[in-house]
């Protein structure tokens, strides 16, 4: 699962310099200082961080296009224009962005590319933010979270837990960030992540659970980071 056979000092001066003093820090503050400890673990992180891919990556297009196609049926093809559906400061700039990276790349400023630009940040703040209880969550929730039991598709549940465990999962992985420290809790956040992926469409649940190895590489990687604390 990882070859974590010793490294020359040679080694370790070349990937420092690579990766920089800094972003070594918190691996080196866990294992008080000892450079070659530390790279096992950062590592590690990275292996972790590899097996999340294909849940988070599976979640994200699908969160996407469940909330689109809520947004569609309620307010119209157009939805992210704002002319219906009343959209905050920041959800607009995110779409003027998205519209900016669309006309910089010298494509078609069409709906799917549009679409296809916006972060997670923006679809999650839908389902987190005040401002859209009213318009999205209670409106379109059913339509977003079909498989969900109602008791399920509770704002005052979904919200934090939305901001707290999936999107701070999925920007840590992609941001290249620690994660591999029990505080984080990325099983539990792995699970939960896979029980909403549910909510949405259980056939693409059952489909990632055929090749997602997450659960595995997350068993024998704690053991080799264990013994490395």
């Amino acid at each position: 699962m990882s070859d974590l056979n010793p490294l020359s000092p040679e080694t370790q001066d070349a990937i420092t310099k690579a990766l920089s003093e800094a972003r070594l820090q918190p691996y080196l503050k866990a294992t008080d200082g000892q450079i070659d400890k530390a790279l096992k673990i950062y590592q590690l992180n990275l292996q972790l961080c590899a097996a999340l891919y294909p849940s988070l990556h599976l979640f994200e297009i699908t969160f996407r296009n469940q909330i689109d196609g809520a947004l569609q049926n309620k307010y119209g093809k157009d939805w992210y224009e704002g002319r219906i559906l009343k959209i905050g400061q920041h959800g607009l700039n995110s779409i003027e962005k998205s519209k900016n990276t669309a006309r910089m790349q010298k494509k078609n400023l069409t709906r799917n590319r549009i679409i296809s630009e916006l972060t997670l940040g923006f679809w999650v703040s839908f389902i987190i933010r005040d401002e859209y209880k009213k318009s999205v969550f209670y409106q379109c929730v059913k339509a977003i979270f079909p498989y969900a039991k109602s008791s399920e598709r509770n704002f005052s549940e979904i919200a934090p837990r939305f901001q707290t465990e999936i999107l701070y999962l999925r920007n840590r992985v992609f941001h290249h960030e620690p994660i591999w420290d029990t505080n984080y809790k990325i099983e539990q956040k792995h699970e939960y992540l896979c029980k909403v992926l549910g909510w949405m469409n259980p056939e693409v649940l059952c489909w990632l659970q055929t090749y997602d190895n997450f659960p595995e590489v997350y068993s024998i990687l704690s053991d080799q980071l264990n013994q490395l604390k």
